[in-house]
């Protein structure tokens, strides 16, 4: 069940972190001073802000009586890096899709 968890909440952080920074960034009063380059680097820090704030707070990885002690937030880096192989594409995938029709009338 711990596996199944693990998975299920990297899986979900990683679709709602995506999601809700794509639509943020692109409503983003400044969208066009910054242009289209900055904004999508804004919002890939946002993601990884978003979900390692998301992870911190889940704790999907929860440490057992033979681990090191480690804090929290150093456990947590790890599984947002790991998280950014799914969140990374989805992410860029929404927002390009998002900017073109932004753009196009």
């Amino acid at each position: 069940m711990t596996i199944f968890f693990f998975f299920a909440s990297v899986l979900l952080v990683s679709v709602i972190a995506s999601i809700l920074i794509a639509m943020a960034v692109l409503r983003a009063p400044f969208f066009d001073d910054i242009g289209p380059f900055s904004a999508g680097l804004l919002g890939v820090a946002a993601c990884f802000l978003f979900a390692y704030a998301a992870f911190y707070m889940l704790d999907p990885d929860p440490i057992s009586e033979f681990d090191a002690p480690v804090p929290l937030y150093i456990r947590t880096l790890p599984i947002t890096g790991f998280s950014a192989m799914i969140w990374l594409p989805i992410y860029v995938t929404i927002f390009n899709r998002l900017r073109r029709k932004r753009i196009q009338p």
